[in-house]
């Protein structure tokens, strides 16, 4: 995919997403993040760390704005703060979404203050009935969710009621451990990694294991595009088992 046909498929998201949906009865689902040669997307003790130049958070802003929906967990909310908007180019808000298992939104979240998007909540079926009331009367809406293995939020379920709803793509922006779970549950279908000219020996974005017992990812196909002074690897996820 060269740089050409990278601003093609950013243009075409719409039609394909809903092509993807189709055949796979689910929303098409984007994993983008920026992150330091070594990998790193935090500092040590977690501290955020602004990694992309101005050119790549233009291209990061037109993928929120070609995406139906966006997904944060909820220690990158607790963190950040967030508001999830396009702002660098015209375009459309994308959904926010929010991982939150155990629903520990911040009430004064500036989420829940949008008046275009009402934040949607995703927590695990059993969350506290008075604890939901709250926070849908803060202007939220709660998705009541199974439960994985963990205790998080099970992601096909997820992405079933989301397609209910009328998503058919979603960017995943973030933290490290929701990237890592949409890796482990294997539902990521393109890869948009910021690669910025820095050692930084911080956090890494993938905080356990998403490959083992013989089985390797591969991003294939995949091309590098140069923007201002960082990198953009772009990449198909394969699963390969040796």
């Amino acid at each position: 995919m060269d740089d050409r046909h990278q601003e093609v498929w950013l243009d075409q998201l719409p039609s394909l997403s809903r092509e993807f949906f189709e055949r796979h009865h689910r929303p098409l689902v984007i994993v983008s993040y920026a992150q330091s040669l070594d990998g790193s997307i935090a500092t040590r003790n977690r501290e955020p760390l602004r990694l992309s130049c101005n050119q790549a958070m233009v291209l990061t802003h037109r993928i929120r704005a070609a995406s139906d929906a966006i997904v944060i967990g909820i220690n990158t909310l607790v963190v950040d703060n967030p508001q999830l908007t396009v702002r660098l180019i015209e375009g459309t808000n994308p959904q926010p979404i929010v991982l939150d298992s155990k629903l520990r939104i911040p009430l004064r979240a500036r989420l829940l203050e949008r008046t275009d998007h009402r934040c949607w909540v995703a927590c695990v079926d059993r969350s506290d009935p008075e604890r939901i009331r709250v926070v849908e009367s803060r202007g939220a809406e709660v998705i009541r969710c199974n439960g994985d293995l963990l205790g998080r939020v099970a992601l096909p379920h997820l992405l079933h009621q989301l397609g209910e709803r009328g998503i058919r793509s979603i960017m995943v922006e973030g933290g490290s451990q929701v990237i890592t779970s949409f890796f482990e549950a294997r539902l990521v279908d393109q890869v948009i990694i910021t690669i910025a000219p820095r050692l930084v020996g911080g956090l890494t974005v993938l905080s356990r294991h998403v490959v083992g017992d013989g089985s390797q990812l591969h991003l294939n196909p995949a091309s590098y595009q140069s923007c201002g002074s960082d990198v953009i690897l772009w990449g198909r996820p394969q699963w390969q088992t040796q």
